[in-house]
């Protein structure tokens, strides 16, 4: 079976003005490949693989190329007008310019004054926009010669390259706020049910839904290794677990305008919300309400709301 790859890349379109014979001998001999041969007025028409145009043009002196199809015959119909190649390469440089040029840096940080430092350190090392580079690693290389330039002085540094920004962000060190871990074992200091742990060190010595109760160690400050000696540890952590509360709040009825029942209910799930809702932390919340009472005696609305709460079982 013939190679179609030629075909693929476009066919040219031929005349001719020889006896047919003759012609179909050489292309015999030279292996050319011949479609849709017409014998009309003219001449001999055909077509053949532009891979075959030098060879019918050193056999054929008089062969006049008619049209050219395919990928081939796209890309010289396109190139054939000046402007469409002025196009092109323009297109071509102006990508090659802007890939490659910084048309903006900015410096965000928590310290105006090293802000101020950063920026006058980048111009000075050729940073200052709009540049040119051809750097693939320019975040990196802005980020190490920032952090080496303020090694004594920067807590946290981010430089990102995004087209032709690049944006860098810091973060001094007297606004970064280092930990400070200790040895103490972690207590509950509530009754509740543990839920899940969020424990960075420390041996953790309870199971999910194992009730504890206060003064239960929870986290302990030692580990034994594999000869079961005990091995001290920092402690950071927390363990939450779900707790329980019945909130009780009242309001007093006047004879002459009684409030509507639906009123003074929403009035009191209120209340009883509010009271709940200020012993709970940013990570805390409310998983039940369950109403216990709601009752009208003797010119009082009473209404008692029992809650589950998912709350931080280290903290008072």
């Amino acid at each position: 079976m013939r190679n179609r790859l030629p075909f693929l890349f476009g066919m040219d379109c031929w005349r001719l003005k020889i006896p047919l014979t003759f012609f179909l001998n050489q292309c015999l001999r030279q292996d050319i490949e011949v479609m849709e041969l017409k014998l009309t007025p003219e001449g001999l028409v055909f077509w053949s693989p532009v891979t075959s145009r030098r060879r019918i043009t050193s056999l054929f002196q008089d062969a006049e190329c008619l049209g050219t199809s395919g990928v081939t015959g796209f890309l010289l119909h396109q190139f054939h007008q000046p402007l469409r190649l002025f196009s092109i390469a323009l297109a071509a440089a102006l990508w090659m310019f802007y890939s490659h040029c910084i048309v903006q840096v900015s410096v965000t940080g928590t310290d105006p004054t090293l802000q101020r430092q950063i920026e006058q350190q980048l111009a000075e090392n050729g940073y200052a926009a709009p540049f040119f580079t051809v750097d693939q690693n320019l975040a990196e290389t802005i980020e190490f010669l920032i952090k080496e330039s303020f090694e004594d002085r920067l807590g946290w540094t981010e430089v990102t390259r995004m087209g032709s920004r690049i944006q860098l962000q810091f973060t001094d060190k007297e606004y970064v706020e280092t930990p400070q871990l200790t040895n103490d074992p972690i207590y509950a200091q509530k009754e509740g049910m543990v839920v899940r742990f969020d424990v960075q060190h420390g041996e953790k010595k309870v199971k999910i839904n194992e009730i504890v109760h206060p003064g239960d160690l929870l986290i302990d400050n030692e580990l034994k290794d594999a000869f079961e000696v005990p091995q001290p540890l920092y402690v950071k952590g927390k363990v939450y677990g779900y707790t329980w509360y019945t909130v009780e709040s009242s309001l007093s009825d006047a004879p002459d305008f009684p409030l509507h029942d639906a009123l003074a209910f929403f009035r009191l799930l209120m209340d009883c919300r509010s009271q709940i809702a200020e012993q709970l932390q940013e990570d805390e919340k409310i998983i039940k309400e369950n109403v216990l009472l709601f009752d009208r005696n003797a010119g009082t609305i009473t209404m008692k709301i029992h809650y589950t709460l998912l709350e931080d079982l280290t903290r008072p």
